[in-house]
């Protein structure tokens, strides 16, 4: 890792490197059977009267991470209880960046380009390899600007942009607890972050992550149902704080 890297751990934790394996802050879950990822189609259909069409940007462990379907990922149960609560249908897809980075968002963004202008939503859903990994807020913050300055070049005007906070790596089961108190400051510093460019966009909102799922330190250890469940939670969340 970097020197500079380091040094910035060093200076948002206060946490001695030695007690701090570097390795933890490369983005893996420690899963005994490894990671699991659905390989059946990332996007669907919850049937009804005019369906709302929405784009799920974002990275991979925030969105399907641990479960054998897409059924079952956090935007079908964001779809799913959007439509119970609108009377609507939902067409929901995924968008996933796959170096799970800020960095490439916007490259991601324009790729969808032409699949935006019939779009009404979009959830962004990131930040948990750039916190673990501590990407610079300043670097954040100005991919952060670009991928909304194209999401809403090319969207309709009255498409709405969502962006879920980064969870509190606090409780991380994953991770040893300094490296636990390092990825939670770096994620509130870039939550902070996505608050201040939020406000310079009427379309953009921010939703914190659900008060329930930080009561406890989460350690999934391959269990289909934690992660299923959490799921559950997090996008019944967001479609609720949707407007």
């Amino acid at each position: 890792m970097p020197r500079s890297v380091l040094s910035r751990v060093r200076r948002f934790t206060g946490v001695p490197l030695r007690g701090v394996r570097i390795v933890e802050f490369v983005f893996k879950r420690r899963d005994a059977a490894g990671d699991i990822y659905p390989n059946d189609a990332d996007h669907g259909v919850v049937e009804g009267p005019s369906p709302e069409r929405v784009v799920f940007l974002g990275e991979r462990g925030e969105l399907s991470l641990g479960v054998r379907t897409h059924e079952l990922s956090l935007p079908a149960f964001f779809a799913r209880h959007r439509a119970a609560e609108t009377g609507r249908g939902v067409e929901w897809s995924i968008a996933a960046v796959p170096s799970s980075s800020v960095r490439d968002v916007p490259a991601v963004a324009v790729s969808r380009g032409g699949d935006l202008p019939g779009v009404d939503h979009v959830v962004i859903l990131l930040g948990i390899t750039d916190s673990l990994l501590v990407v610079p807020p300043s670097v954040w913050e100005e991919r952060l600007r670009l991928t909304i300055d194209t999401l809403v070049q090319a969207l309709p005007r009255r498409s709405r942009i969502t962006i879920g906070d980064i969870p509190p790596l606090d409780n991380a089961g994953s991770l040893s607890a300094p490296a636990r108190v390092a990825a939670g400051i770096h994620g509130r510093a870039l939550n902070a972050r996505t608050r201040r460019v939020a406000e310079d966009y009427p379309s953009v909102s921010v939703v914190e992550f659900p008060e329930e799922l930080t009561r406890s330190v989460w350690r999934p250890e391959s269990e289909e149902h934690r992660y299923r469940d959490t799921y559950k939670v997090w996008g019944e969340h967001l479609s609720s704080r949707t407007a």
